[in-house]
Parts: structure tokens; sequence; C-alpha cells
């Protein structure tokens, strides 16, 4: 067992590090390099060897035109010397390395040489569960669930990786079902999926990890090894270019006490707790708790802040103005990213309208910048906005009870500044105070 183990992190790690490979060039006692254009990966490395003669290997200076040879990164020039090993250059940077021999007269002779370096190709967790003989079940799951591209993102990611032994043990029928429902194959993918790096040396006995799914995996330790919930940990430490992959002998599934709403995001967010409070506070935790599905646009205590001073305290004191705000924020439907176009109006559950705007900055839901898409829950989805959604019937200047000081601008719903004098449009007008004072005029 602890061969077969062994063999298969040996492979793993090949994988991994996209093993580097060594070239040879000879240096002719005539005048020649041999060969004389190389095509190679990059973290790969070439080796030059004299056969005689007086040459060099210079890779600063063309020789013929005095000229620079501008290659993408500088290399180590390689000086004359007798029949043997002249030096081992490794290429990291890709991109075309020209060089010759800087002896009087040679390289117009001829003697001139290239190493031509591609990019290495990708090494995500995505192409260690793709490259491994062991995980075909979890590559088919990851693809059907469309987590590919996720996962070949920048990350970084900890996936603790089932192999397909593990999904063998499945009881008859469950990943059939699973492959065939989009939504309860991500939730279980995702649970195995932690948003950042943990190598071993990172985990403790007793440790609660929190994953991608919202949901949470304890690490034991003990003397037969480490465990994740249930599933050991046979094979640690895959590194990648985004994460790290550990191979583990079970399939990792939530305890079903174990709740994924788009509540349970908000509360358990370090950015969200002005939020949290409000939900709490306007009594619509239950609510949103419930079966859905709701799609929830969560503006950030940091969006909260950007409020006119006394809003959130006015707000938190009313309960119905509070609940039209937050039923602002939420559409009684999924609406993913990918559901969204330029223009697309989303009714909500206090009966107003968010526009949707696509812009080359990114996708905006009224005047909110959304900065974080698509997290997916139980009952609906989340996207993180950067400002707080106000209804256009809402009346600001009415929670506020101070001098509203020099007028500095004005703007419309979507918080595009126009002109104060602007007729026929709701006009928000900022002041110096802090202060925002809503209004219509049409004469």
């Amino acid at each position: 067992m602890k061969n077969s183990l062994l063999s298969f992190a040996l492979v793993a790690l090949s994988l991994v590090a996209s093993a580097q490979t060594s070239h040879s060039v000879t240096v002719g006692s005539g005048m020649t390099y041999v060969p004389n254009q190389l095509t190679i990966v990059s973290g790969d490395n070439v080796t030059f060897t004299s056969e005689g003669g007086t040459h060099d290997v210079n890779f600063s200076t063309n020789s013929i035109t005095g000229m620079s040879f501008d290659n993408p990164a500088d290399i180590e020039y390689l000086p004359i010397q007798g029949a043997g090993l002249m030096g081992t250059i490794t290429f990291n940077v890709p991109g075309t390395y020209n060089y010759d021999c800087s002896v009087y007269g040679h390289a117009i002779s001829g003697m001139v040489g290239e190493v031509i370096v591609n990019a290495s190709a990708s090494n995500t967790v995505v192409d260690v569960i793709v490259g491994s003989p062991d995980h075909t079940t979890l590559e088919a799951a990851v693809i059907a669930a469309g987590l590919a591209e996720t996962l070949s993102g920048d990350g970084p990611f900890t996936v603790f990786a089932p192999t397909d032994a593990a999904f063998a043990l499945l009881a008859d029928g469950t990943l059939e079902y699973l492959l065939a429902n989009t939504g309860a194959l991500t939730s279980i993918l995702t649970h195995h999926v932690y948003g950042g790096i943990a190598l071993s040396t990172d985990l403790s006995d007793g440790m609660m990890v929190t994953t991608l799914a919202g949901t949470s995996l304890t690490v034991s330790i003990t003397d037969e090894g480490v465990f994740i919930d249930n599933a050991m940990v046979t094979v640690a430490n895959i590194e990648t270019d985004n994460g790290v992959v550990h191979v583990i002998d079970a399939v990792l599934i939530p305890t079903e006490d174990e709740t994924n709403t788009v509540v349970d995001v908000i509360v358990g967010s370090p950015d969200h707790t002005l939020l949290t409070a409000a939900v709490i506070a306007a009594g619509l935790a239950e609510t949103l708790s419930g079966d859905g599905p709701f799609t929830v646009f969560a503006p950030t205590d940091a969006a909260f802040a950007l409020l006119p001073e006394g809003t959130l305290e006015y707000l938190l004191a009313n309960t119905a103005a509070l609940t039209s705000i937050l039923t602002h924020h939420v559409y009684g439907g999924t609406a993913l990213s990918t559901d969204l176009s330029d223009g697309m109006m989303v009714t909500t559950l206090a009966g107003t309208s968010l526009t949707v705007s696509i812009t080359d900055e990114g996708v905006f839901i009224d005047n909110a910048m959304v900065t974080v898409a698509n997290i997916e829950t139980n009952n609906g989805v989340v996207h993180v906005i950067d400002a707080v959604l106000l209804p256009a019937n809402l009346s600001i200047d009415e929670f506020l009870n101070v001098e509203n000081g020099q007028y500095l601008y004005s703007i419309d719903v979507l918080g595009k500044r126009i002109k104060r004098t602007t007729l026929n449009r709701i006009i928000f007008d900022i002041y110096s105070s802090g202060n925002v004072v809503k209004r219509f005029s049409n004469k």
C-alpha cells in the first residue's frame, strides 16, 4: 500500500512540477553550434559543451551589428575555454533568445544560434485532477458542474480530492443522481474546496475549515494519520500554481443539519456585519432562510458606511423603512451573473425595480458595482455589491435632522453625475455635511 501511494505521489508531483527538461548544444570545432536552433519550454535548461577550438557563447551584443540582442532576459555569457563543459543555462522567461560567437569573425561566418522558449503548460488544481489516473470520476464531476474554469483561476484553492475508489463507496445511484443534478453536484464539490492554501503543516487537530460551499470541515490528527471529516488524507501537499491538492479516500458529505442559505452566507461573512444586523432587525432572517429561491445583492459594511450620517440608525429603528430597503435588494428567483444582461430590469421583493448595467468596468445593479458574483447557496445566490441600493421612491432627506452645508454635486438614480437644473428626473443633491436630498423637478 505504501509503495502504491508513493508511486501516486511521485506521478502527481511530476505533473505539478512540469518536470524540467535538459537540452544540449555542441559548440563545434568549426564555425557551428549544433543544433543552432532549439525550441524548449519555460524552465528547461540548455547545456553547452565545446568540442575544442576558440569559441564562446554570447547572448548580449550581436557581434555582427554591434547592437544588443535585446533578449527577453539577461543570460550569462559563457567564455572561451578548451574542450569540455562550458556551462548550463536555465530559461525561465518565454521568448526568443539569440546568441553568437563573439570571437573575431566567427559570427559573420555563420556561428550564430537561437533558443525559442515557449510558456510552460498550466499547472492548476484542475490540471492535477485531470492528469491523475485515480481521479477520473472527480474530473467528470468537476466538468459536469461547470467548475473547471473557476478552479483553474487565480485561487488560491485547497482541494480535498476523493479518488475513483472513494466515489465507488457511495450508495448505489448517488453518483448518477449528482451528475444529473448540477445544483446538488456543485454543493458537494465546493464542500471539498477551501478558498485558500492549507498545506499539511497548516492543519491542526480540531481545526475547522470553511469551504466554498459555506460549509465546514473538521480536521482530526491521530496516530493513524490526518482526517478531513471521515476521510483520510492519503497523499498530501501536491502543490500547484493556484493552490494545493490533498488526496482523500472518501467523498465528503455535508451533515444534514448544516444549512447553506443566503442568510448563512451573509451571517458568515466578516464584511457583512451591518447587513446581518439589518436583516435580523427587520425580522427577515427566517424568510430568507426559506425555500426561496432568492437572489440577494448584498452591500458590504463599507457600502453602508457611505450612507449619510444618521441614515442607518434611523433605518434600524424603523422596521417598515428598513424592510422596504432590504427587500429592495432581493429578487425572488435565481439570477446568476450569466442570467444578467445590459439594461435588464429586475423586480425586487419590495415591488421596486433594479437596472442592470454591464460596462467595460464591470456589472452594476443601479449605482452599485458587483464585486463578488455567484456565491451559490441551497436557496439561491448572493452577489456582493459596493453600495446600498436606494428605491427611487425613498425620501432620504426625511432621515436627516442636521443642516445640509455646502452643495457639492447632483447624481441620478444610477449614481451618474448630472446638472442640478436637470428636469423630469429624480435627482439626489449631495452636500458637504454628508446629507443627500432627493427631489424631482419638472419646471
